[in-house]
């Protein structure tokens, strides 16, 4: 398990030019960088939010959020002019949009993989997600799709797992998949949860997170390979959970809108479930409640 670095208030300085506040009471942590950043990505899913309340999430929490997905094949659906604004807006704040890898699924089954990357390249997408969690994609052809689509310019955002319900991975799997893909060029891999976060992945039918999955990745993908992973989470006690065991700047996917101010309280330590209590006479000990039971991590003197 990752341990807390000594405090660093010039970051929460970056992240909050304007704050009235000391830096200890905004970021707690300590540990919170601003953009742009490579690890503690947070990607939230957009299911058909309109523009008005798109345009002002992204006034009050866009600088907290990395990546937007366009859940399930709603692309699809979006008058392009629509589009193009969430796009525009999106940009603006510092947000990556992008449609989620369903679309990538249908386009391919359908046999009009080129006409779709057409249209996602003329809307102005940079990003643009590959998934096999509903059809069958050979390991060969993955590899080739991928490549392709990073050629024509696309950053590329890949998943791995299936959809269907009781669905878990492998850790051989994942290291398997996750080493390939950024092989051939692929930014970062999602491990699949789903919209509900629950029967599927690294999750049980309650939503539990499977911890002895997660401890058998740690010892088998190094850190400067995994911090390419992005976790959907998109139950709070799930984000709990990968905070407490990866560290405050774990990647985490699938979040809620509503969800977004929620989830940088908890990396910053702003939330009960992972406020610093106290410092030890050493000032070096800080405890962190993670439901029932404590456990503690490095923090620096007040």
């Amino acid at each position: 398990m990752q341990k807390t670095p000594a405090h660093k208030e010039e970051l929460v300085a970056v992240n909050h030019p304007d704050s009235v506040y000391h830096p200890r009471l905004v970021d707690p942590s300590g540990e919170r960088a601003g953009k742009p950043k490579d690890v503690g990505l947070t990607m939230l899913i957009d299911k058909g939010v309109g523009l008005a309340s798109f345009e002002e999430f992204l006034q009050l929490a866009g600088q907290y959020v990395d990546y937007i997905k366009l859940g399930f094949g709603t692309v699809a659906l979006y008058p392009s002019e629509i589009l193009q604004k969430k796009l525009l807006l999106a940009k603006k704040a510092g947000v990556f949009l992008y449609p989620g890898g369903t679309m990538f699924e249908v386009a391919y089954h359908q046999g009009v993989l080129k006409e779709h990357l057409d249209y996602m390249e003329q809307m102005g997408f940079s990003h643009l997600e590959i998934s096999d969690g509903t059809i069958e994609l050979p390991a060969s052809e993955r590899r080739t799709v991928i490549r392709k689509i990073v050629a024509r310019g696309f950053t590329v955002i890949t998943e791995c797992g299936k959809k269907a319900s009781g669905s878990h991975l492998s850790v051989e799997d994942l290291q398997q998949t996750l080493y390939s893909d950024l092989e051939c060029g692929a930014s970062y891999v999602i491990v699949e949860g789903r919209e509900s976060g629950k029967n599927v992945g690294i999750y049980d039918k309650e939503g539990k997170l499977d911890t002895e999955f997660l401890s058998a990745v740690e010892k088998k993908i190094p850190v400067d390979v995994r911090k390419h992973l992005i976790w959907e989470a998109p139950q709070k006690n799930q984000q709990i959970g990968l905070i407490h065991f990866w560290g405050r700047n774990v990647n985490m996917g699938n979040i809620q809108f509503e969800d977004a101010y929620n989830l940088e309280c908890l990396r910053r330590g702003l939330r009960f479930d992972t406020f610093i209590l106290g410092h030890t006479s050493s000032g070096l000990q800080a405890t962190y409640l993670a439901d029932d039971k404590q456990i503690g991590l490095n923090t620096p003197t007040i």
